[in-house]
């Protein structure tokens, strides 16, 4: 039996570009050191700040909460989950439990936004009323919510939960395409644009899918194992995914220098080009008039919804002691 190269105990991972075996709590605690340098590398997040950290009951934003809430007492941030019920039929229902029984867990605050409850439709409805895709309207849908609600709770940042496998087929994909302003959007953060819009963190950064998926078993974590009836498997990604790792099987570490080098230069790429301005219905950040979710919302709903779902998360935050008033109340 292959011993842990700390500390001797029985090994349970094989680092590959470390060439080293790792025990079960120095496999864990490996995982979390990967994200803790990355925090402190790229300052994700500091001493003092609200982190609001989007879950969706799978294996990645189990890992990303918590190591997130172990690395909070550590660094001496506050964190806050959110989990968006998307009304995805029963795949919702056991995602939902999912992240309950996780944050109850960690004894994390949890949040749960339910589509169906504050809009009167879930993403199977939007997408027939709309006439899009539904990972097209789900998609955009996430990204408005974890928004607004980031921006009503008055938090510092928002902690997603994409990985480095995720990263790497992104960025060639990107390439692949010559869509560099796409590559813009991959580093490691994005920044606070004041009352619009709160910048993103992305702590799994250097942190393998295999080794997001162990932590999360190892540590007893709950997600889904499913996938979302509605996933569209792109043969693009898929094939390039498949090459990934072919090349990471021949050269270990190949993903965490795609990734470095990526964080080293995204800079250097173009950035969207457009005017940053309010969406004249909800005010949050929009660069082409109404923003895609009250656009979308009206065509299906009969009304753009942003005001509503700011709303809604105003008085969440209202009740939980949140907002404006979470930094001295957690202090």
């Amino acid at each position: 039996m292959a011993r842990c190269s700390v500390c001797g105990a029985p090994a349970v991972a094989y680092i590959r570009y470390q060439r080293r075996y790792l025990c079960r709590d120095h496999y864990l605690e490996f995982v979390e050191s990967k994200v803790e340098r990355a925090i402190l590398r790229h300052r994700l997040v500091g001493k003092g700040d609200r982190v609001l950290a989007a879950v969706s009951g799978g294996k990645d934003s189990s890992t990303l909460l918590a190591v997130l809430s172990r690395l909070s007492r550590r660094i001496g941030f506050h964190v806050v989950a959110l989990y968006i019920h998307l009304g995805i039929y029963e795949y919702s229902e056991k995602s939902r439990e999912a992240s309950i029984r996780l944050a109850s867990q960690l004894n994390v605050p949890l949040i749960v936004f339910d589509l169906k409850e504050v809009l009167g439709a879930g993403i199977p409805e939007l997408a027939k009323a709309s006439r899009r895709p539904p990972c097209s309207v789900c998609g955009m849908v996430k990204r408005y919510v974890i928004n607004a609600a980031a921006v009503e709770l008055g938090v510092d940042a928002v902690a997603l939960g994409h990985n480095a496998d995720d990263i790497a087929v992104y960025n060639l994909k990107s390439f692949l395409n010559q869509d560099l302003e796409a590559i813009s959007k991959l580093g490691v953060k994005t920044e606070s644009i004041p009352g619009v819009a709160v910048g993103r963190v992305r702590p799994l950064y250097y942190v393998y899918e295999k080794e997001s998926f162990l932590y999360s078993l190892l540590a007893g974590l709950p997600f889904l194992h499913e996938e979302c009836p509605f996933v569209e498997r792109r043969q693009m990604e898929v094939e390039l995914k498949e090459t990934v790792n072919q090349l990471e099987y021949k050269r270990p570490g190949l993903k965490l220098q795609m990734v470095s080098k990526l964080a080293k230069r995204v800079e250097d790429y173009p950035k969207p080009k457009g005017s940053i301005g309010r969406c004249p219905s909800c005010g949050l950040l929009s660069s082409c008039g109404e923003c895609s979710f009250c656009r979308v919302t009206r065509r299906a709903l009969g009304r753009p919804m942003g005001p509503v779902v700011r709303e809604w998360f105003r008085r969440r935050a209202q009740e939980l002691g949140l907002g404006a008033s979470w930094r001295s109340s957690l202090s």
